[in-house]
């Protein structure tokens, strides 16, 4: 089954640009047959929508309306059983670029507080907001402190929200690229910067996650998603991230505040489900008790979730055997008391909508009856064809597909 996974992952190699740690100003893409779970709209209703004594004056806006901040637990598998079912601002701040200007790069407008609260009003529960910090520090590791305030703002949005929030180091894979030779560069990197994150986020609480980082893998290499469980390279790619990972949780642990007790999501190499099934990966020893969630991504099944052009557009009873490494993650992380979140999931638009809708109905089923959080990836993109995982539109606050949305909230009621 592992070799199997690998193998298609080698195939996801070309739309790498949309997603994970791809180039592309596309970039919707988190190409791999690596392994998001509960929205319930109705913890969503705000508290008052009315504005200051009924005034009608056009110049004053509504009062703001305010949420119930979300149900924290004391051990992983409950916090992650509670994040639900999650949206990924996609395509945003994780867009390449220097400056400000880079949230805006790949075609997404600037973010809003509007736009998070739709999100919570919308149903989902958690949101993943990724971060690319490499273009925006200096030589040091520097983070620019323009940048570190436009992200906080808008985790602070989530957070009013009540939503749980998870910020990680997104387009960042050259920095940490995963072999013994760039180890110790790596680890510097790692450190660094989750020492200046850790440090800005330490009086936020426990509904703020960490993610240590996205797919790092054997980026531009012929292993980047593809190796079988006896090859050297990519067996070495997975201890070192584990060490990589080590680094980052003590990392946080030691910036104190509650960071000595946040919650932390580690993945193994592409963040792949079965890679972090190999005996080659390890999760980090922890301070703080039960703590610790394993990330992974899950385009599953390829052809059905990624393929256009080879693949295939149809979802039926037989389909549902593509999506058994939902119940391996089960079984060899959740019943053993380790929390997993699919930070990124979804099945390209091939002009199939009901093909989807039963698709996201046994992927969120499966998933909620195991306690797996799942995070919708949302790249804007809406046309058949590679790599369009659009769900949210930005610019009117709506909903491109509410049948496939509803389809995935109903899950997790």
């Amino acid at each position: 089954m592992k070799k199997l996974t690998s193998m298609l992952c080698a195939v996801m190699l070309a739309a790498m640009a949309l997603t994970g740690c791809g180039d592309s100003d596309s970039s919707a893409a988190e190409t791999k047959d690596t392994t998001k779970a509960n929205a319930d709209s109705e913890t969503a209703a705000p508290a008052d929508e009315s504005t200051d004594g009924g005034n009608t004056d056009p110049d004053t806006k509504p009062e703001k309306k305010t949420y119930e901040k979300p149900v924290l637990a004391d051990n992983s598998v409950e916090f992650a059983k509670n994040m639900g079912l999650g949206w990924n601002l996609g395509n945003t701040l994780d867009a390449t670029g220097e400056g400000l200007e880079s949230e805006t790069s790949w075609g997404q407008p600037m973010t809003t507080e509007e736009l998070i609260d739709f999100v919570r009003d919308t149903g989902f529960t958690t949101i993943r907001i990724p971060v690319s910090w490499g273009n925006h520090v200096d030589d040091d590791y520097t983070i620019d402190a323009e940048w570190m305030a436009r992200v906080t703002e808008i985790v602070e949005w989530a957070e009013n929200a009540g939503l749980y929030v998870i910020i990680n180091s997104h387009h960042d894979c050259d920095k940490y690229f995963p072999t013994e030779e760039h180890y110790e560069e790596s680890e510097r990197y790692i450190k660094t910067i989750w020492a200046q994150i850790a440090e800005n986020f330490k009086d936020h609480d426990e509904q703020l996650i960490f993610e240590s980082m996205n797919e790092p893998r054997l980026m531009g290499t012929n292993k980047e998603w593809w190796f079988n469980a006896d090859d050297e390279e990519g067996l070495e790619s997975i201890r070192v991230i584990s060490k990589l990972n080590q680094v980052f949780v003590d990392t946080v642990r030691a910036a104190g505040g509650k960071n000595e007790t946040r919650f932390l999501m580690v993945p193994s190499n592409a963040a792949n489900a079965y890679n972090a099934m190999s005996e080659a990966f390890t999760l980090p020893t922890d301070t703080a008790e039960s703590r610790i969630m394993l990330s992974v991504h899950a385009y599953t099944p390829y052809d059905f979730t990624m393929n256009y052009a080879g693949g295939t557009a149809k979802w039926n009873a037989r389909s549902k055997g593509g999506l058994s490494f939902i119940k391996d993650l089960d079984n060899t992380f959740v019943k053993n008391g380790i929390g997993v979140v699919i930070g990124e999931f979804g099945a390209t638009n091939k002009d199939n909508l009901d093909a989807r809708v039963a698709w996201a109905t046994d992927y969120t089923t499966m998933t909620s009856e195991a306690g797996i959080s799942c995070v919708l990836w949302d790249n804007g993109g809406t046309k058949a064809g590679d790599e369009n995982f659009g769900m949210i539109d930005r610019n009117n606050l709506e909903i491109y597909y509410p049948e496939l949305l509803n389809a995935m909230l109903e899950s997790y009621k």
